[in-house]
């Protein structure tokens, strides 16, 4: 039985599962970072060693050693680290840019300051010291990678592995103030993963019959005393870019744009965080990765990639089928604030932004025309008892004389080791450049069991048609849909390592109760040994469009194999039955296919090409209505620790484009950085209708010669 303590703050703090502990000493001359575990701090640090798998054989023994030493001082965590191997050659590493190491071993620490299993922060470093960092979500597992922070760190090959220091400053984390003179207590964890034998190992065992890792955590005892300085950080950026874009006479009008802008943070608290950016600079140095856009009756939906807004992201996310905050919709802010923390059990948010793009009017009598749009969102979440919670979020629109209110309630509770209950109610307020004013609602309910063998999801949710949320994204409304899986799990855990079916059963209807689509479909998956997977799913369905209703079948197969640090890659088939959406649907065949491959000849040079193909054939007649091909090549390479250079090349037959992006990076740390690119885009045929007659021809439409410069000051 769990035991639960009062926190300092007032919070409840649960134990965690495991009953290892280790306590943490305290080091009066910090280590030199530089990858060699020769300073005196590391004879005085605590050292782990004992670690047990995670994966392929949960439970046995590590077949490899691992020793981490950690320690302390009032402003920093140390960890050293020495990954033992029997085999040198089984070593996977590549120097690569910061986050970019998912194909390499890593040894990650793992912190829960709060104890409250709710969120945790994980730091990862590679044999060449290369930085990846998340903010773990407890709740449902998984965690966010677009979260950075600063640390040092440095790794390095030797005789029998390689060794690695890290050091982690007390101010990039969020941490509860104990009593003076009190020991903190978090939760922790160490996991190293080592890819070619796909063995994942931990310092305080996982079991996959429990849910969530979090909860499954060991104790650091010991730290006293730790700084209680507030953090300061102040990032200016420059961006300067000369464009050339293709004019009506078919020649390339040049543009120049320069813009500064500077965020700002600070640590009112160890656990209450101000941000405040001024002309925020939101570009995307590299574009969205391209999609199949043909034939699709529902919106795509594009990730946040900007900064400023993937900062504490995670305590504005609502569980469930619902993006109830999506930011990509605030275009053109002049200037945004948030603040964030936890106090006692209770995580709190406030985002307050204004977005200038929908004053962009071509009309000076437009009533809208120069105005800005006024965003703001608030978050409130309520731990109760153990991984469970309580909260709200509402969201406020306003431009002109409309707006786009929302009013949400949610909750996730834990129920014994490995079920969960998820529920959301949401309520929308809105009114249109028409002055037309509709109220909605959005329900979703859902009953989750994870565990090793047996997994299940039962869920309902529902989008009533007058939905409106103009600050979140949503695919369809006026609907309401029951979704319920079944999958069991073998595990034979040979060459082999497990494997098993899952049957899923989902029907949609609208809210006059008129069937819209029905989904069931069988699917057997199994992982082998050396990193090879591979699935098949057949399906059949019912989908109603424009009054027609069509029944379909569709096959879909997938494979991953990455047994070599070389090479890697996957492929996957989606063919059978498919609507055409037009005015007049009718039922055709299509085949979709993906396959992409990572090569990685040596550490420092990196390629990854994708190959995305979509087909539509009308059966009816047997033509072709379309062949869509989307090519995806990005090849970098790693001239030092800090700078790299990327070329992107992306081909679409659809839209008859061709992209060459060129990209130099200089990276300091996870703040620092400088950018030098070059970007070029060339359309086939004639560019533009005032040119002769069409061509096969490449044509330039644009290019760009872009710069950005953002520095860290950090206290």
């Amino acid at each position: 039985m769990p035991v639960l303590a009062q926190g300092a703050d007032g919070g409840v703090a649960v134990e965690p599962a495991s009953t290892l502990g280790v306590t943490v000493p305290l080091v009066s001359e910090p280590p030199r970072i530089d990858g060699r575990l020769n300073d005196a701090a590391w004879q005085r640090a605590s050292r782990l060693t004992d670690f047990v798998q995670q994966r392929p054989i949960e439970g046995a023994a590590a077949t490899e050693s691992t020793d981490v030493y950690i320690a302390y001082d009032n402003r920093t965590i140390y960890v050293g680290i020495h990954a033992h191997y029997a085999d040198t050659a089984l070593i996977r590493a590549n120097r690569v840019d910061r986050d970019e190491t998912g194909n390499d071993d890593t040894v990650a620490v793992l912190f829960d300051p709060f104890l409250d299993r709710q969120r945790g922060y994980s730091f990862s470093v590679n044999a060449y010291g290369v930085q990846a960092d998340a903010l773990l979500r407890g709740t449902v597992g998984g965690a966010d990678r677009s979260w950075n922070v600063f640390y040092k760190s440095a790794g390095t090959l030797v005789d029998d592995g390689w060794t690695a220091e890290m050091a982690i400053p007390i101010q990039s984390l969020r941490y509860p103030s104990p009593e003076a003179g009190s020991a903190h207590s978090w939760g922790f964890q160490v996991q190293r993963e080592i890819r070619s034998k796909d063995e994942t190992v931990t310092w305080s065992p996982v079991s996959s019959d429990v849910m969530g890792t979090l909860a499954q955590m060991g104790r650091l005892e010991g730290m006293r005393n730790l700084s209680t300085r507030r953090t300061l950080e102040v990032l200016p950026t420059v961006t300067a870019i000369r464009t050339g874009t293709l004019d009506e006479t078919g020649q390339l009008a040049s543009d120049n744009v320069s813009e500064a802008g500077l965020n700002v943070k600070y640590g009112l608290t160890p656990n209450i965080t101000l941000d405040v950016t001024f002309n925020p600079d939101f570009s995307q140095i590299e574009s969205d990765r391209a999609q199949i856009e043909v034939n699709q009756r529902f919106p795509l939906f594009f990730p946040e990639l900007r900064p400023f807004f993937l900062e504490g992201q995670e305590i504005f996310r609502v569980l469930g089928p619902f993006n109830l905050l999506h930011t990509r919709t605030i275009l053109d802010p002049q200037y945004g604030v948030k603040l964030t923390g936890k106090i006692g059990k209770t995580t709190f948010g406030v985002l307050v932004a204004n977005d200038q793009a929908p004053g962009r009017r071509v009309d000076p009598d437009d009533p809208g025309f120069g105005k800005a749009a006024q965003i703001l969102s608030g978050r409130l979440r309520y731990d109760v008892g153990q991984e469970s919670f309580v909260g709200v979020l509402v969201n406020d629109v306003e431009f002109d004389d409309q707006h786009s209110r929302i009013a949400v309630f949610d909750g996730s509770y834990r129920v014994g080791k490995n079920h969960r209950v998820q529920t959301t109610a949401a309520l929308t307020d809105h009114r249109d450049a028409a002055g037309v004013s509709r109220t909605g609602h959005a329900v979703d309910v859902g009953l989750v069991k994870q565990s090793r063998t047996l997994g299940y999801i039962l869920a309902q949710n529902l989008v009533s048609p007058d939905y409106r949320n103009d600050a979140g994204f949503i695919a369809r409304t006026n609907y309401a849909k029951t979704w319920s899986s079944i999958s069991y799990r073998w595990w034979p855990e040979h060459w082999l390592i497990n494997w098993g079916p899952s049957l899923n059963y989902d029907w949609v209807w609208d809210y006059d109760g008129v069937l819209q689509d029905k989904d069931l479909g069988l699917n057997v998956q199994a992982n082998f040994a050396k990193n090879i997977s591979a699935s098949a799913k057949v399906s059949r369905l019912t989908e109603r469009f424009l009054d027609h209703e069509f029944n379909k079948t569709r096959l879909s197969l997938s494979g991953t194999v990455n047994t070599s640090r070389h090479v890697s890659f996957s492929v996957s088939l989606n063919r059978g039955d498919e609507i055409r959406f037009v005015a007049n649907p009718f039922l055709g065949r299509t085949t979709g296919f993906r396959a992409s491959s990572t090569l990685r000849p040596f550490s420092r040079l990196q390629s990854q090409i994708s190959l995305t193909t979509s087909r539509f054939t009308d059966v009816r007649t047997g033509t072709k209505v379309f062949d869509v091909k989307i090519l995806d090549a990005r090849t970098t390479y790693q001239f030092t620790e800090r700078l790299l250079v990327r070329h992107i090349l992306e081909h679409n037959t659809l839209n008859r484009t061709l992209g060459l992006n060129l990209l130099a990076t200089y990276r300091v740390n996870a703040g620092t950085v400088f950018f030098l690119g070059y970007d070029d885009r060339f359309r086939q045929g004639s560019p533009i209708a005032v040119l002769p007659s069409p061509t096969s021809e490449y044509n330039r439409t644009n290019r760009a010669v872009f710069t950005k410069l953002q520095y860290l000051f950090r206290r």
